[in-house]
């Protein structure tokens, strides 16, 4: 009886720790492959990534300050291939999109207002007959120009 907490206990533990590694992974991905994407542009230091699978998607805020200029990049581990991609306003009105089919792995903009923009990101399914699902890490890169 006093067994039955302790599997529960190791088994959470166990996904904890393989979160921790993959979140580890994907953050050392980003600023080994990444982080160079950016220049000339600053990287701003915040890592937003995650583990994504053919046919997830994820999102991640950000703020844009009044006369700065941007890079805004998407970096993708190659087992995942190309990603869709956009940003989008306060009022979902796309300001940038990425297609798998058409790829742009970043955008510059000079930003003319303070703003709330969101990054959208989703992997498309996958094209072949596998049944192997493979997870990438999916990077949201910001720099800005000092």
């Amino acid at each position: 009886m006093f067994r039955l907490p302790v599997v529960p206990t190791l088994l959470a533990a166990g996904l904890m720790l393989a979160t921790s590694t993959a979140s580890a992974q994907c953050k050392s991905f980003a600023k080994n492959k990444c982080v160079p994407g950016l220049a000339p542009y600053k990287f701003n230091e915040t890592f937003n990534g995650a583990q994504l699978a053919p046919g997830e998607e994820a999102e991640v805020n950000l703020t844009f300050y009044s006369g700065q200029e941007y890079r805004v990049m998407v970096c993708v581990h190659q087992i995942l291939g190309e990603v869709n991609w956009k940003l989008v306003d306060q009022n979902n009105k796309i300001v940038f999109e990425s297609l798998a089919d058409e790829p742009k792995h970043s955008f510059d903009f000079k930003a003319a207002s303070t703003a709330q923009m969101k990054v959208v990101v989703w992997v498309p399914p996958n094209k072949g007959g596998s049944d192997m699902v493979h997870l990438g890490c999916v990077a949201v890169m910001v720099g800005f120009k000092e």
